[in-house]
């Protein structure tokens, strides 16, 4: 019995709808309690909607893939001994264009993706690193509320992330692990930042600086 790709490709685009909600939070939380660390974490967090972007084309284009072989396998199936159903079945094979579509994007777009966001991380990455020697506009505020909020993301993505894992065994959805294991890393930038707000909340900013 084939494994259907559809159990993957819905967790890949709640994944991705969950990251950018999680990155507008973030932003929004960030510029409202002038906390230049948690915008910088946005961006960590955006990264990690596009990681879930790919994986959703890619296992779209899988349950596609695999929607066309089992159309192919009941028409050649419906009358084996009919000329025009052979005819029928030899011309599915030469309209296989899913299946062709998802071999062009695992050869060769799959990796200019992987490529561009590396790109994407590294350029974000020199360019926050510039801009901590920017001042926020006043003194940073509400540490606690904003701590609370990023426990909260930090779960969810922590859940979100332990599932994509253990789905990532079986071997056609082993791409899965790329957005679990980056999903975790967010979880855990979540908590910690967290820990180091709710010790700014009592004038202790040695963790917050430290995260920074």
């Amino acid at each position: 019995m084939t494994i259907s790709s559809k159990r993957p490709e819905y967790l890949c685009w709640i994944s991705l709808g969950l990251s950018l909600i999680f990155f507008c939070i973030t932003m929004i939380l960030g510029d409202w309690s002038r906390y230049p660390v948690v915008v910088f974490l946005s961006w960590q967090i955006l990264s990690v909607a596009l990681i879930w972007f790919v994986l959703s084309l890619q296992f779209r284009l899988q349950s596609l893939a695999e929607r066309e072989s089992l159309d192919m396998a009941h028409l050649k199936e419906s009358d084996s001994s009919s000329t025009i159903f052979q005819a029928e079945g030899e011309r599915a094979e030469l309209m296989a264009v899913a299946q062709r579509r998802l071999e062009v994007f695992e050869k060769w777009f799959l990796p200019l993706l992987g490529i561009l966001i590396a790109m994407y991380e590294a350029g974000i990455g020199v360019y926050l690193f510039m801009a901590m020697s920017a001042d926020p506009d006043g003194a940073p505020r509400n540490p606690l509320t904003v701590a609370v909020v990023l426990v909260a993301v930090a779960f969810i993505s922590f859940l979100m992330s332990r599932y994509a894992t253990g789905m990532s065994v079986e071997p056609r959805w082993k791409s899965l692990r790329s957005g679990g294991s980056v999903m975790l890393a967010s979880a855990f930038l979540c908590f910690v930042l967290s820990v180091g707000l709710a010790f700014a909340a009592f004038q202790f900013d040695i963790v917050i600086n430290v995260v920074t």
